[in-house]
Formats: structure tokens, sequence, C-alpha cells
């Protein structure tokens, strides 16, 4: 009995196995919306006379505002827009590279903040580790690095792990094995963040159940990416985290 048991579970598994792999060849072929060329997001919002603030952005596709459409709706720019608005003259920098993990993240972004004197780095990072099967452990070690050397800048530093990553784009059961993974990638980053003091946004818990709610609103046509309305969802979910780490705008 035990032995047809064994047999049965190790066939279920390979059965399992192969439809995750066909299911991954089909995502890899459906098409998704371009990366290049880059928006060109950055700039100054708020009052001429308003606190100084350098916001700086660090991430992927979703930094690079990839399914806003125009730079002026993609969440680094919404974000300062916002930020104008309390009051701070806001001069935003986005680094954000489509296809960037968090070692992308510490490698090739981190160095160019380190010269650009910043008072509030934001990295929204995550979705591309847990996409590509990123070991935990190598997420943990860069992200601490990331964090300590951003904390090393005298910079504020707010984090937002990987987002929901039940992606439309994505048939059952690879939908779920996303989602899964992308919870292990999200509590990856928010304790190496937690552990230095450094504010998490709840970006899954906070968004997710709105673009749940209406996916085709919330998510572009890719059904990868979020959508400009997408975006305004996220800074929904950031503005406060960071409206409680800056000093008061007045």
């Amino acid at each position: 009995m035990l032995k047809r048991i064994v047999i049965s579970l190790a066939l279920a598994l390979l059965s399992l196995g192969a439809i995750v792999g066909v299911e991954i060849v089909i995502a890899a072929r459906r098409d998704y919306l371009p990366t290049e060329p880059a928006l060109e997001i950055g700039g100054r919002w708020g009052p001429a006379h308003g606190r100084p603030l350098r916001l700086v952005v660090l991430g992927d596709s979703t930094a690079a505002g990839v399914g806003a459409g125009v730079p002026e709706l993609s969440y680094p720019a919404q974000l300062a827009a916002e930020l104008g608005r309390d009051g701070y003259r806001v001069d935003l920098t986005a680094l954000g590279v489509s296809g960037a993990r968090t070692a992308d993240v510490l490698r090739e972004q981190v160095p160019l903040v380190e010269s650009l004197d910043a008072d509030l780095v934001f990295v929204g990072i995550g979705a591309n580790d847990a996409i590509h099967v990123t070991s935990i452990e190598s997420v943990r070690r860069d992200m601490a690095e990331v964090l300590r050397r951003l904390q090393a800048t005298g910079a504020d530093v707010v984090v937002a792990g990987a987002p929901d990553m039940h992606i439309e784009a994505f048939v059952e059961p690879l939908r779920s094995l996303s989602a899964w993974r992308g919870r292990m990638v999200e509590d990856a980053i928010a304790s190496e963040a937690r552990a230095r003091g450094v504010p998490v946004v709840p970006l899954r818990a906070v968004a997710g159940p709105r673009f749940a709610a209406h996916p085709r609103l919330y998510n572009s046509a890719d059904e990868l990416h979020p959508s400009a309305a997408g975006y305004g969802v996220w800074v929904d979910a950031i503005l406060p985290v960071i409206r409680r780490a800056l000093p008061a705008a007045g």
C-alpha cells in the first residue's frame, strides 16, 4: 500500500511539473508591453518655496513606468506629484530598469544614488526575483547590502517588496506558484528592512485586493504590469509610509 502511495505521489508531481513547464513556455511566449524606448521619468513638483526634497526611486519595470503610458502617470511621478501637493519642492530621479532584480539594484542603481545627495530613496523590487526564482538567500544578502549602502548616504529609505504576484497573464497552477514565490521574496525583503529600521510598504496587502476586484482597470493590456490607474493604487499604499518617514513640509 505504501509503495503504491509513493508511486502515485511521484507520478502526480511529475505531471504537475510537466504542466507547469508547459505553462512557463506559454507565459514566456506571450506578448508583453515593450520596455524600450524607456520613459524619461523625472523633474520637479511642488511650490517653488516648499521644503526641498530630492527623491530617488529604484526598482524594475514598474519604477520605469511600463504600463503607465506616459511619464507623468508612472508611480514615481504620481508619488512626486502627491508630495508636491503636500508642500515639498520635489526633485525626482527615477533609476528603475526593466527586468531588474535585487542584485541589479545593488550593482547598477545604488552606485548612482551615492552620487546624488538624495533626501529620500524609495526601493520597489522583488517581482523579477520571484518570477526568475532567485534564491531567497541571495535576495536577503543583496537587499541587506542595498540598505546598508543607502543608509550610509544619510537619506531616508523606504522599501516595498514584491507586489501581489497572482499574475493575470499566467494560468493555474503557475499563477498560484508565482504568488507563493512573491510572498517569499516579499517576506525576505521586508525582514531585512525591518532589521535595519527601514519602513516597509505593505504593497501586496493594500493593493492586491483592489487589483483582484478590478483586474481590467488596474492591470495594463499585457496583464503583467499595472496600468496608470493601478500605479495610482500603488501610490495610495506607498504615500502614507513615506509621509510618516519624512519631516513636515512646512
